[in-house]
């Protein structure tokens, strides 16, 4: 697709300079900025706080840089949500910004430190001027207008929840309910509404529902019994390439095997929508050889699955998307003829194509590690999916999905176009063969999708193949970027901001001097983040 590129952005000389220094492992304190003047980061050794737990300390160190972020005092600002040690005994702490004990939306810090020691504190602060103190409108009717600006007038998936929050709007926090409304009809909805508190008018509003392809086809998750009970059993299948996959692991209850793997920690779950958008059942079969022409679609979307969470599980010790065991379900067949696979915040579904753009999307396994991490990601640095934030969303299921599927650099060739060789929806080697940009001078400025969430990802996505093929390890490189996510990135953060993250990942696993760090500095700043 064509690009009209209508925005240069351009890192400042000082940005570079501090960007190039030893971010998270430095003598001296270092505050890092973004494009813009806004401090993401300040690094270095912060001094020593006390307290019994990662929780107490993390309050005192907000308060160690203050100054540099520029509010009075953290207690009273800001709220503990949850902590992670990481192998090297750090802690990161993640506490979300509050005015009068609301949160502010996307205002997010996390702080780094080891038994009281203060290694670097991520995130941003702008002063705000909170628009209400207290809301009049109340929340059921927060969400009839919220749902009512879908355009939506089906049945919702899940009831629609509100939270009181405050969006940032130029100088101003406007009090406004934050309503998720989701919905698998025609077009599927995992929406974030902004209702203003005050008055009922929509204040922002995006769609969180994550395709692999950015143009968004039409497309409620229904019942079908799912056993149980039963007895694990491993069967063979036909995918939708025509390859057999010969460990196929599934469950035998009453005399049926389904595609149920409960092998893992956590089931694994395939269902089948029969070209519906309202009902889908669990696959089934009698004698557990899946080679029907409408079982490949579930073969591989199930297989896949399961490699994805081995991957997770093996190497970064992590239990499903959420850490916590959660099934991971995916759907097939979905619609007629529909050409993309999304993820909807509580499970995967793919479209079967229409045989000319798409085949079956689950026939690819970096499409359904693609769509898998964007799960990963809503658990760990939790990226916003707008703008910049959700242009990173997009490239690091991207980068995933490379790791894992690593016999080329492209994205869904094995689905996309069949009677065309050698395409793709994406390149992480060349971003510009498929009208992505691949540098800052480049950056697609765009109110479409989200921002250009599908198309400014190529900026990332050159600096991670700039960065894994310069070490010559997909696995390496998948580790820094998994532990960025987990530890370093906020909601919001932007491509400055993910290039200090990734910098203090690779310290923290291989220290600044390895030959690691500075290929990833060179990375980055190839592309034009400094």
């Amino acid at each position: 697709m064509n690009k009209k590129v209508i925005t240069t952005l351009v890192l400042s000389s000082m940005v570079a300079s501090a960007l190039s220094m030893n971010a998270g492992a430095a003598s001296d304190k270092q505050v890092l900025k973004n494009e813009t003047g806004h401090v993401h980061n300040v690094v270095g050794k912060l001094g020593k706080v006390s307290g019994a737990t990662a929780d107490e300390r993390a309050l005192k160190a907000l308060d160690k840089v203050k100054g540099d972020f520029g509010y009075a005092q953290a207690n009273g600002h800001f709220k503990v949500t949850k902590s992670h040690k990481d192998d090297n005994g750090v802690s990161h702490t993640k506490l979300a910004r509050v005015i009068d004990g609301i949160p502010v939306f996307g205002g997010e810090m996390i702080v780094h430190e080891k038994d009281g020691n203060v290694q670097g504190v991520t995130g941003s602060y702008k002063d705000l001027a909170p628009t209400a103190k207290k809301a009049s409108l109340s929340s059921a009717e927060a969400i009839k207008k919220a749902v009512a600006s879908t355009g939506f007038t089906g049945e919702l998936t899940e009831e629609a929840q509100a939270k009181l929050v405050f969006v940032p709007k130029a100088d101003k926090a406007v009090l406004s309910y934050e309503v998720s409304v989701r919905y698998m009809d025609e077009t599927p909805g995992n929406w974030s509404i902004f209702v203003n508190a005050v008055d009922g008018s929509i204040v922002d509003s995006f769609n969180r529902v994550e395709y692999a392809n950015h143009t968004l086809v039409k497309a409620k998750p229904g019942g079908g019994t799912t056993p149980t009970t039963g007895t694990a059993a491993v069967g063979t299948g036909t995918g939708v390439l025509g390859d057999t996959k010969t460990s196929l692991n599934t469950m035998l209850s009453n005399g049926t095997y389904y595609l149920q793997d409960k092998t893992k920690a956590t089931s694994v779950q395939t269902y089948d929508y029969a070209n519906s958008t309202s009902s889908k059942t669990l696959m089934s079969d009698i004698d557990n050889v899946w080679d029907t022409s409408v079982q490949r679609a579930g073969v591989d979307a199930h297989y896949y699955a399961g490699k994805v969470y081995d991957y997770y599980f093996n190497e970064h010790n992590r239990n499903s998307y959420n850490n916590n065991g959660a099934t991971l379900v995916s759907g097939v067949h979905y619609s007629r003829s529909y050409n993309n696979a999304f993820w909807n915040g509580s499970q995967m579904t793919y479209g079967d194509g229409d045989g000319v753009t798409f085949i079956a999307l689950s026939g690819a396994y970096d499409v359904v590690a693609h769509e898998l991490t964007h799960a990963v990601t809503e658990y760990t640095s939790g990226l916003v999916y707008q703008n910049q934030s959700g242009a990173l969303n997009e490239s690091w299921s991207d980068a995933m999905a490379a790791v894992m599927d690593s016999d080329d650099w492209l994205i869904g060739e094995d689905v996309y176009t069949p009677g065309k060789a050698g395409d793709a929806l994406r390149s992480m080697s060349n971003p510009s063969a498929y009208g992505d940009p691949e540098h800052m001078n480049q950056f697609v400025n765009t109110t479409s999708d989200n921002g250009g969430v599908h198309t400014n990802s190529g900026i990332p996505n050159k600096a991670f193949y700039n960065f894994a093929t310069a070490i010559g390890s997909r696995s390496i490189a998948g580790k820094v970027w998994y532990t960025a996510s987990r530890d370093y990135m906020t909601s919001s953060t932007n491509f400055s901001g993910a290039r200090a993250a990734t910098l203090q990942a690779v310290a923290a696993l291989y220290g600044t001097s390895s030959s690691y760090y500075t290929a990833l500095q060179t990375a980055w700043s190839n592309v034009g983040v400094n």
